[in-house]
Parts: C-alpha cells; sequence; structure tokens
C-alpha cells in the first residue's frame, strides 16, 4: 500500500514538474516574443517618424510660402491686365504613398497625420468657393482665404511633426541664437490676417453707418 502511494506521489511530482516546464517555456517563449515585437515596434516608429517628419517639413514650409502669397510678382499684380494670380503652388502630402506601418503610432497621431489630405481638400473647396463670388482683379477675398488658411494649416501641421518627433524620441528643432523660427512666421501671417480682416470689417461697418445717416439726412 505505501509503495502504491509512493508511486502515486511520484507521478504526481513528475506531472507537476513537467506541466511547470511547459508554463515556464511558454512563458519564456511569450516574453521573447513579447520582447522582439516591441523592439519591432520600436524600430518601426523611429523609421516612420524620420520619414514622417521630412515630409511633414515640406509640407509646412510649402504653407509658409503660400501665407505669403498675395497674388503679386515683385509689386505687381502677378496675371495679365493687372489681375490677381497664385505665384506659389498649394503643398500637397500623400501619407499613403508612404511604405510604413501606421499602426505603430499612437491613435491621436495617426489620425491627425492620415487626415491631413482631407484637411487640405477642405481648404482649398473654401477657397474655390470664395473664389466664385470674388471681385477682381485683386480677388482680396480669395488670398485673404488662402493665405490665413495655410498660415493657421502650417501652425497645426507642424505642432503634429513636433508631437511626432517627441513620441521617436527624435530632437526637436529650436532656432539658434533666439532667432525667428518657421512657426514664428507662420503666427505672425496668421495674426496679421486676422488684424486686416478686422480692420476692414470694421471700416465695412461705419461706411454703412455713414451711408444710412447720408440717406436718413
Amino acid at each position: 500500500m505505501d509503495n502504491d502511494w509512493s508511486t502515486l506521489l511520484q507521478s504526481l511530482i513528475s506531472a507537476a514538474s513537467g506541466l511547470g516546464g511547459v508554463w515556464l517555456g511558454g512563458r519564456l517563449t511569450w516574453k521573447r516574443e513579447e520582447s522582439r515585437e516591441s523592439d519591432r515596434v520600436k524600430k518601426e516608429s523611429s523609421y516612420l517618424a524620420i520619414l514622417v517628419v521630412a515630409h511633414l517639413d515640406r509640407f509646412i514650409n510649402g504653407c509658409l510660402q503660400v501665407s505669403f502669397d498675395d497674388g503679386t510678382s515683385e509689386g505687381r499684380p502677378a496675371g495679365e491686365n493687372g489681375y490677381h494670380q497664385t505665384t506659389v503652388t498649394s503643398p500637397k502630402f500623400d501619407p499613403l504613398e508612404l511604405d510604413v506601418d501606421w499602426k505603430v503610432l499612437p491613435a491621436d497621431l495617426m489620425y491627425g497625420i492620415l487626415n491631413l489630405p482631407y484637411r487640405t481638400e477642405q481648404l482649398e473647396d473654401d477657397i474655390a468657393n470664395t473664389w466664385g463670388y470674388d471681385d477682381p482683379p485683386d480677388y482680396a477675398e480669395t488670398f485673404w482665404t488662402r493665405q490665413h488658411g495655410f498660415a493657421v494649416l502650417g501652425i497645426e501641421v507642424s505642432e503634429l511633426a513636433r508631437k511626432l518627433r517627441l513620441h521617436a524620441g527624435l530632437p526637436v528643432d529650436t532656432p539658434a541664437d533666439g532667432g525667428k523660427c518657421r512657426d514664428d512666421f507662420l503666427r505672425e501671417q496668421r495674426d496679421k490676417f486676422v488684424d486686416a480682416r478686422a480692420a476692414y470689417e470694421l471700416c465695412r461697418a461705419a461706411s454703412h453707418v455713414t451711408f444710412d445717416q447720408a440717406s436718413l439726412g
């Protein structure tokens, strides 16, 4: 009887040891796979960030150029017969053309980048709609919408690029010797157009009041 219990006990110990070995082996394999996947995500994130930031920087530079495009060239209307005409092409960015694994990014960054073509398309639609009822030859409303819109978009994309750099551990650009950076110029352009629009609206309101008073008199 004692031999039977001893045999049974040895069998249980052997079975437990076998199961423990299987569990430990599985655990170690899972940890190795987890570490391998973590390394892959880090490498993919770094590669994606370097590549995408380069494209975003070009896009932001394009936004800055558009923000200075008032339809003139060397102080004169860029088009024929005194008409204002764009001199800078609007920037484009198609993230789906890039061969990267977007899923390695946090959802907010991935959405912001992949949604950029739609944001640009919306702005271009606003510009086209404004041009449809704007007055030649200067098309002032159209150029205000275009310059201000791309200044704002450039600022927002610059913040997106900054977050992507931080996520991937890349250095964030800072101006040397405390000079102005690209974002400073974009903000200046944005604020300039906001102030100009406010002054225009105030002047127009004042002219309406003057006209009404004159008609009443």
